[in-house]
């Protein structure tokens, strides 16, 4: 993979609930929105089903004004079972989480794909740095 299309986030373990500082994490996400206009993405539990309840799962973690921009700017997915139902396979994408179920491992893997998987360390407190860097990688 040489450039990114869509970049998929995770919230628990990845955005909250991390040993990355706030500011760290911020500055991830301040880089998706400005870098990456429309075509960031939750993957998320908190956003599921069709329902996007990111609002509130990230209320009182940052900013509210900060909350209300991500709730605009990063696009809801719909999925129902598997994560990998809402990752476009065709596009070349960065999916931040840190958990990979052994079946979407598999669907990633059938698609030659997997390389498109980050895995956060939630216990890493260089973790959102880590990954701002890995972004920072590719030329848009």
């Amino acid at each position: 993979m040489e450039k990114v299309d869509k970049i998929y986030f995770d919230i628990d373990g990845v955005i909250r609930g991390t040993a990355s500082p706030k500011e760290d994490i911020i500055a991830l996400l301040r880089y998706c929105l400005d870098n990456y206009p429309g075509a960031v993405y939750w993957l998320t539990t908190h956003c599921h089903h069709g329902v996007n309840h990111v609002n509130f799962a990230l209320s009182g973690e940052f900013p509210d004004e900060f909350v209300d921009e991500l709730y605009v700017k990063v696009l809801p997915t719909d999925w129902e079972a598997l994560k990998t139902e809402a990752v476009d396979m065709d596009s070349d994408f960065v999916w931040f989480d840190d958990n990979l179920f052994e079946t979407e491992k598999m669907i990633l893997e059938r698609n030659y794909v997997l390389d498109g998987f980050f895995k956060m360390n939630p216990k890493d407190s260089e973790m959102a740095k880590k990954a701002l860097a890995f972004l920072k990688g590719f030329e848009k």
